[in-house]
């Protein structure tokens, strides 16, 4: 392929990138919440972040995973296990989070407590979505083509 063609292997990441730092720019936002001990917000922004992440795992599998070349670095089904286990991942914290934000909390102490353990529950969350969203830069976004990358991505903030 030339280096011009929108097939080549060399492809920015770019659109994967805007995708993927808007989702993290709001799960920090729920986490700054949260180390605010603001468990209403930190709710509002989860909420938010899980519908977002939704729609952009529904754009992946639907319309970006059947398009993986033959030879791909990683098959499709193993973004679509990722997918799953980071829906799950983000489906207990969201339980968590909803947990945290009917409860009234009694003092600094576990005002303190509370704070760390949504901190430590999304911790592995974050972590394979970290992993994840390397895999799709480093292999994915240069495996298919930029106008089905173009096509997934119209009209979705970013």
């Amino acid at each position: 392929m030339a280096e011009s063609d929108p097939r080549c292997p060399r492809a920015t990441p770019a659109y994967f990138e805007r995708q993927h730092e808007r989702l993290d720019a709001l799960l920090h936002a729920h986490l700054l919440d949260i180390v605010g001990a603001d468990f209403g917000a930190a709710l509002e922004h989860l909420r938010r972040w899980r519908q977002e992440l939704a729609q952009h795992i529904e754009i992946e599998n639907t319309r970006l995973l059947p398009h993986v070349p033959e030879g791909a670095r990683w098959a499709p089904r193993v973004y679509l296990l990722e997918h799953e286990r980071i829906a799950l991942l983000a489906d207990e914290h969201l339980q968590r989070v909803q947990a945290a934000a009917r409860q009234p909390l009694q003092g600094e102490t576990e005002r303190r407590r509370a704070v760390l353990a949504l901190l430590d529950g999304a911790h592995a969350l974050r972590h394979v979505l970290e992993h994840h969203h390397e895999r799709e830069h480093m292999a994915l976004a240069h495996e298919l083509p930029l106008d089905v990358q173009r096509a997934a991505w119209e009209g979705v903030p970013g």
